[in-house]
């Protein structure tokens, strides 16, 4: 493996790092800002009253922490890929039918 190739693959783990590592908490919290009830406060910041979030603000949470659910969901499979070829002969992401698997 030459440099450059190595450069770029370390790019490609950096980049998966940052938006998972990153990406999937502020998701997370985008999540919970819209899906939580909304306060309202007085000058002095005491709370007056609590109403809960509006439909679309729930429908928006939900929508975020969907994509969390489908990401750990995509990220089991990926481990569990050659598991799953193996006993079940399915290939999920089609890594596992050229990748010279010993006998298959």
């Amino acid at each position: 493996m030459n440099l450059l190739a190595m450069l770029h693959n370390l790019l490609e783990v950096l980049i998966a790092g940052l938006v998972l590592g990153a990406g999937l908490p502020a998701l997370f919290a985008l999540g919970i800002r819209f899906a939580a009830p909304v306060d309202e406060v007085d000058e002095n910041g005491t709370v007056i009253s609590t109403h809960p979030a509006s439909g679309l603000q729930r429908a928006i949470g939900y929508f975020f922490f969907s994509i969390i659910v489908l990401a750990i969901i995509v990220g089991i499979l990926w481990i569990t890929k050659a598991v799953i070829y193996e006993d079940l002969g399915i290939d999920i992401f089609g890594t596992q039918a050229g990748g010279g698997h010993g006998g298959h």
